[in-house]
């Protein structure tokens, strides 16, 4: 599972945020985030920063585009880590 993070560095509740994802990096390595900087005209798709978009292989699982509460993403990141061992583990 990979996580990408959308972010602005003028956007403050991208930094905060950003701290919130090097906690969850730090207690699950096995996990994949990657930090894009956000460009309008590029990144068509992220309509607000920050977004995290979360995917499996090449699916998209999911995305929120806020700086949740980490209880709130731990909770969501082991719901779609049950998602992929019961119905994804052979697709990537």
């Amino acid at each position: 599972m990979e996580l990408t993070f959308y972010y602005s560095k003028s956007c403050g509740h991208c930094r905060r945020f950003s701290k919130t994802l090097e906690k969850i990096e730090k207690e699950r390595p096995h996990l994949k985030i990657s930090r894009i900087e956000y460009e309008r005209s590029v990144h068509t798709d992220v309509k607000y920063i920050p977004t995290v978009v979360v995917r499996h292989g090449e699916r998209e699982l999911g995305r929120f585009s806020s700086a949740l509460a980490k209880k709130v993403i731990d909770n969501w990141i082991d719901q779609l880590e049950e998602y992929i061992k019961t119905h994804l583990e052979d697709i990537k």
